[in-house]
């Protein structure tokens, strides 16, 4: 019985074979996309080695570039169905796309209580990360003071909020999607309108935030919010049609209802039709997020769009900029939200009148 170990298969010995340089194998296998390589190239790369077998010494590479192949999305404070939510996964589309033209692999850390500086610094000083993206569900005093430390040291840091002058950033202007809703209701008439939180009551500041701009908004149009009109949902759907239940035993009825995620919408219009009610023409419901199946129910969700997989794609691309060392060309970049006019508001019974 041979004892000896045989020997791991080289780049070297790729390239060799394939009439290729080393560089180029190594374009080939981390697949990155502007190295000019063409399709026959990359093809023949690819048989060499699965031929031979050859597998990339991922943490030699790391020595050798000095730095990880990795990048680190970590969720502060997730809430508990954060995998069920499509945001995380658009947003990790996004990531994936920059990352891996870059030859980066992706992780994901989830950072409970207290925890955020000590995983992010951890992560980047231990070189188990290259960079890291924070994100945030709903970010305190205590998680801005967390990521002051990470950010002293000029560490690749970039998050999904504006929560801090001196860390970069990519946010979607949720609240002006809000108002957009808001508005776009007010201008089919509606002034009693209910409202349904993705959160428990008082433990999320971004879903607090959103209530306090339609109490606003509505005031603004001579109108109220009423405490009874406030439902409180917990991301799952089933929460949603228990709170969409106890507003329909509020009198009067109100005329509309803003759901403040796709998924409390989707539960507010079971429990709306198993009343006995029609949507839009008794009561009109509508959403924000427009995840997949919002196109799909019945009827149709009208919402407002997040481009979720954009905010991924150009955190990565200003965070792929700080790992080369290099500055951004801006600090803070803000997207907008769009809203989507579908079948559930009755924006079409209006159109007909």
């Amino acid at each position: 019985m041979n004892s000896k170990k045989a020997r791991r298969v080289t780049s070297k010995q790729v390239a060799q074979q394939a009439g290729v340089s080393q560089t180029t194998v190594s374009f080939v296998l981390n697949n990155v996309q502007d190295a000019n390589i063409s399709e026959e190239t990359k093809a023949r790369v690819l048989q060499v080695a699965r031929d031979l077998n050859y597998f990339p010494d991922v943490a030699a590479q790391s020595l050798a570039r000095g730095r990880s192949n990795n990048i680190a999305l970590v969720l502060a404070k997730p809430h508990p169905q954060v995998f069920i939510d499509e945001y995380v996964p658009n947003l990790l589309t996004g990531i994936m796309r920059v990352a891996r033209q870059s030859g980066f692999r992706i992780m994901v850390e989830l950072a409970e209580n207290d925890e955020l500086a000590d995983i992010s610094v951890n992560l980047l000083r231990s070189n188990e990360a290259a960079g890291i993206i924070v994100n945030f569900n709903g970010p305190s005093e205590s998680d801005v003071a967390q990521l002051g430390k990470t950010i002293a040291d000029h560490l690749p840091i970039v998050a999904t909020d504006d929560v801090h002058p001196d860390v970069y950033s990519v946010e979607v202007d949720k609240i002006s999607g809000v108002r957009k809703m808001l508005d776009h209701l007010l201008s089919l008439g509606h002034r009693r309108i209910a409202c349904i939180s993705y959160a428990p009551q008082d433990t999320n500041p971004h879903a607090e935030e959103r209530i306090r701009t339609v109490r606003e908004e509505l005031v603004h149009a001579n109108g109220s919010l009423d405490d009874e009109l406030i439902g409180y949902g917990d991301y799952d759907p089933g929460t949603g049609y228990e709170a969409m239940l106890k507003i329909l035993s509020v009198r009067p009825l109100p005329t509309a209802v803003f759901a403040l995620n796709d998924m409390m919408a989707l539960g507010a219009l079971k429990a709306i039709h198993e009343s006995g009610l029609r949507v839009p023409q008794d009561i009109a419901v509508v959403g924000f997020d427009d995840i997949r199946v919002a196109h799909f129910s019945m009827p149709a969700l009208t919402t407002i769009n997040e481009p979720d997989i954009d905010h991924g794609r150009l955190a990565t691309e200003i965070l792929m900029t700080l790992i080369r060392g290099e500055v951004p060309a801006q600090k803070h970049i803000v997207l907008e939200t769009r809203l989507v006019v579908r079948e559930s508001c009755g924006e079409h019974l209006h159109k007909n009148k």
